[in-house]
């Protein structure tokens, strides 16, 4: 279909193929915007059943807002067949980020990218929609290091009130990041997603999926999701931390309730935020990351009963939200401490950006600080002194008469800088060769003798350096007679670089 045109796209090239569609790149024609253009596959067309899933996936779409989801366009049925238009995302899906850029993921980079993972599931699921069909190939990581979720196909609409294709007792999704529900085909819902969120995190940290179906049936993957614990990472990838296994046990406990219960919990588990898990149960589940639950930090709950573990994950009561148990007391003195900690904290980080601060830029001008002082600005005897040496070495070069000595001494374009307000001088676009003009024709041989008693010097607004000097003018003629011209006075500006970008005849 490369080259024709769906409504106002014009399709440019094949992004990739899948069970249900082909995806290309299409640009619109008269925006020039690029656009991803999902195609349900022609055999696939007449089939009632597809049609009907096609469309589903457009009206999942079509409620999605989100910054971590890739968003529709629009929707559209033609006589050459059923497309949705959706926004075009510039990078590679996660298993080809992993295999061809990354290898397995540092963990510090796998929290961030997991972290919008889970945001953008986070809203979807508050919607109440399942993605069911996690998989690494079904998320994108783009240049600039974000995460873009794609393909809502076999969602499901967790409104019971709404139809739905995915009937209980079927089975949808890859096998190998299958929940154990799904596998057994009951009812699923949100904790479904996180299962599937945990095995993709094993991904990402190891390089490698958890199964492996080259060497197995589909049947023993099945049996391995359904009754035994995911492999070790660190047997898979060496120096995973014990706080990212506890997490990957959590979200892929076999046992829904004992899963994370939503993926703000998720997140907050990986970043070690305190964010209670909210369970659909009283008891809910929080990852033991460091060794003890993080208290509020402006009470201390003292009386947290603990129930038997569940798999890696351990299950407290939440005694702040139960109303049969009362906290017992507020510990103000760990709260004080606290305070006292982050004040010496911020004070010490401040004595120590102060004092860089003044060996850096030595705003009070200290003589011992101004070899180290490397942002400080200089003294303003030194720029004129430099600026004289300048003009010393710019008039030696003009005498030379060989331009290669004098280009180094111009900024760029400095002839559109020129100054003629007051002059009979006339702008030229090769100054290089004015100036071989002027030697071979006019001047065989030029002295400048300056005047430095009538040097004066400034600097203006925008921080150029502008010479005002007085010179005697002598020059040899073609006929090799030496002429003068006496007091000629010139203004020179230089920008911050002491390049010249200005001569003019005053």
């Amino acid at each position: 279909m490369i080259g024709e045109q769906i409504a106002n796209y014009k399709l440019i090239a094949k992004l990739g193929e899948g069970g249900m569609g082909t995806v290309y790149v299409g640009s619109h024609i008269q925006l020039g915007r690029k656009a991803a253009i999902k195609a349900l596959h022609p055999n696939l067309v007449n089939n009632p059943q597809i049609r009907e899933r096609f469309k589903n996936e457009a009206a999942t779409l079509a409620n999605i807002k989100h910054h971590n989801i890739v968003g529709l366009y629009d929707y559209l049925e033609t006589t050459k067949g059923l497309f949705l238009i959706m926004e075009y995302v510039q990078g590679k899906p996660l298993d080809e980020f992993i295999q061809q850029v990354s290898g397995p993921i540092s963990e510090d980079v796998a929290i961030h990218l997991m972290s919008q993972i889970l945001d953008g599931f986070d809203y979807a699921h508050k919607q109440g929609i399942v993605h069911r069909d996690i998989k690494p190939s079904n998320l994108l990581i783009t240049p600039e290091g974000e995460a873009k979720i794609l393909d809502f196909g076999i969602a499901k609409i967790l409104d019971s009130s709404k139809k739905s294709l995915t009937q209980d007792g079927s089975r949808m999704g890859t096998v190998l990041y299958m929940s154990p529900e799904q596998v057994r085909g009951v009812a699923v819902d949100t904790r479904s997603d996180i299962y599937s969120l945990g095995v993709t995190l094993f991904q990402m940290l190891t390089g490698k999926c958890p199964y492996d179906e080259n060497n197995v049936t589909e049947y023993a993957v099945y049996q391995e999701i359904v009754n035994v614990p995911l492999p070790r990472a660190n047997t898979f990838y060496p120096n995973i931390s014990d706080k990212m296994q506890q997490i990957i046990d959590i979200a892929t406990a076999k046992n829904p309730d004992e899963r994370f219960q939503t993926c703000a919990a998720f997140k907050a588990a990986l970043t070690n935020q305190n964010l209670s898990n909210t369970s659909t149960n009283p008891q809910f589940i929080q990852a033991n990351i460091g060794g003890r639950p993080v208290p509020k930090p402006e009470i201390l709950v003292t009386t947290l009963s603990k129930t038997p573990a569940m798999g890696n994950a351990t299950r407290y009561e939440n005694n702040y939200q139960n109303e049969n148990r009362t906290i017992t007391h507020t510990n103000y003195k760990l709260l004080w401490g606290r305070v006292n900690y982050w004040f010496s904290v911020i004070l010490l980080l401040s004595l120590v950006g102060a004092t860089a601060y003044v060996i850096l830029f030595n705003p009070f001008q200290i003589e011992i600080l101004e070899k180290v002082a490397v942002f400080a600005p200089k003294k303003p005897e030194s720029r004129e002194a430099a600026v004289k040496e300048k003009l010393k070495s710019f008039f030696n070069a003009i005498e030379s008469h060989n331009f290669d000595n004098v280009k180094d001494f111009y900024a760029d374009n400095i002839e559109e800088y020129f100054d003629f307000k007051n002059t009979n001088l006339k702008p030229v676009p090769d100054i290089k060769a004015s100036a071989e003009a002027y030697w071979k024709t006019y001047a065989i041989a030029e002295k400048h003798e300056i005047d430095w008693k009538s040097f004066k010097y400034e600097i203006d607004e925008n921080n150029n350096h502008i010479a005002t000097i007085t010179f005697n003018y002598r020059f040899e003629n073609k006929a090799k007679k030496w002429n003068s011209i006496n007091k000629v006075s010139n203004k020179i500006k230089f920008n911050k670089d002491l390049l010249i970008f200005s001569i003019a005849k005053i």
